[in-house]
């Protein structure tokens, strides 16, 4: 008796529609997978901008709090001056750049030798907020950190912590120094509408601090971007404005 079998084609076809499911599968997944890393980028690009609005917003409160004592938080003066004295003054720069936020290109456009206001760059760890006796331990700019502090993401916009960011003890040691930041960098802006004058110094009423962040996302080779802006008006303002309502 002759047994009827499946034939070249009917084994190829079943083949063919299982390899289809198998790659669609695995499409599905990997596409998943991929939408998961890319919310969870963006999750902690949020963190680090939060954590940079808090500090702002902390040395800004430290200040006033100790503009008419004498107290240690003073100190924060010193971190506020440095902060206010990086700021872009709108008139002699091309506000465009500033307030739009558009870039192409992570790598060359925003961290290159001329990318526009890179000299007005500064970030600010939070490890030393609480404990410092230099400026520059807690305030990074370009202007006070001659080494390229500001560098694209490798991965993901963050703060990297460590010596020389090589060694393990090394990084150990210095686990509160800041060794670099990748893909993330603040701007201050002046305000130049009005102004305060306490004693013999002219203040700006207010600075708009620009926190951004840039990096590729995965399988992407179209930059990300998140963004946000706080302002924040000068002590001297704030004080003068109180006892002169």
């Amino acid at each position: 008796m002759i047994k009827k079998g499946d034939t070249l084609i009917e084994v190829t076809l079943a083949v063919g529609i299982f390899s289809m499911i198998a790659i669609a599968i695995v499409a599905v997944m990997s596409n998943g997978v991929a939408n998961a890393q890319t919310a969870l980028e963006s999750t902690l690009a949020r963190e680090e901008i939060d954590t940079q609005a808090e500090a702002l917003r902390f040395i800004h409160a430290s200040h006033i709090s100790s503009v008419n004592e004498s107290s240690e938080n003073r100190r924060y003066a010193d971190l506020w001056n440095t902060i206010t004295d990086n700021a872009i003054k709108l008139s002699n720069t091309d506000s465009q750049a500033v307030l739009q936020y558009m870039p192409n290109d992570c790598s060359e456009e925003l961290y290159g030798a001329d990318a526009a206001n890179s000299k007005h760059y500064f970030i600010i760890n939070p490890r030393k907020l609480g404990d410092f006796t230099n400026t520059n331990e807690v305030v990074i700019t370009n202007k006070n950190n001659p080494t390229d502090m500001f560098q694209p993401a490798v991965t993901y916009p963050r703060l990297v912590y460590g010596g020389n960011g090589s060694e393990e003890q090394n990084i150990r040691d210095n686990r509160d120094s800041l060794f670099r930041a990748e893909g993330i960098f603040i701007l201050a802006v002046e305000d130049e509408e009005s102004t305060v004058t306490a004693g013999t110094e002219t203040h700006m009423a207010f600075y708009d601090f620009y926190i951004r962040t840039c990096w590729y996302g995965n399988r992407s080779s179209d930059a990300s971007t998140i963004s946000t802006v706080i302002r924040l008006y000068d002590p001297a303002f704030v004080t003068n404005s109180s006892s002169n309502p």
